[in-house]
């Protein structure tokens, strides 16, 4: 079963490259496959580290998350530390984070208020507009400490 919803996530990526204009790799066949099965969001590294076998080195990885950025594939974070983190940026489902102060653990807020707001600044003439708001707090593991 792993193996079909696998083939399917990397054809999903396969067509998010083409539709963006970007030469169809493995690697990146296989990076931006990772971000859609995988919940993020990651550093570089951890991409790297994550795609395993899967022969792609560090370099790659960096140059191919710039090149999804810039097709708005996927989303650059910075949560509360100097490591960028990414993950795909799903327009149909779109949320924020809560990052722990303490163990600097990630959880996905699945909810946006501010999607509002974006409709009344597109009103006032902006377009391609996009925000990023993350939470911080304790979480309950490290309130129990």
């Amino acid at each position: 079963m792993k193996t079909t919803v696998h083939k399917e996530i990397v054809k999903k990526a396969e067509q998010l490259i083409k539709k963006n204009n970007l030469n169809v790799t493995e690697p990146r066949k296989n990076i931006l496959g990772f971000l859609l099965e995988n919940h993020g969001p990651f550093s570089v590294e951890e991409i790297h580290e994550g795609l395993g076998n899967k022969a792609c080195d560090l370099a790659t990885v960096y140059r191919s998350i710039v090149q999804f950025e810039n097709a708005k594939l996927v989303e650059r974070h910075y949560l509360g530390n100097e490591v960028q983190r990414y993950e795909y940026r799903d327009m149909e489902n779109h949320h924020h984070h809560i990052i722990c102060r303490i163990c600097k653990s990630i959880a996905k807020m699945n909810f946006c208020f501010l999607s509002e707001s974006e409709k009344l600044i597109r009103d006032k003439g902006y377009s391609d507009i996009t925000h990023s708001l993350e939470f911080f707090g304790i979480c309950s593991k490290c309130n129990s400490k």
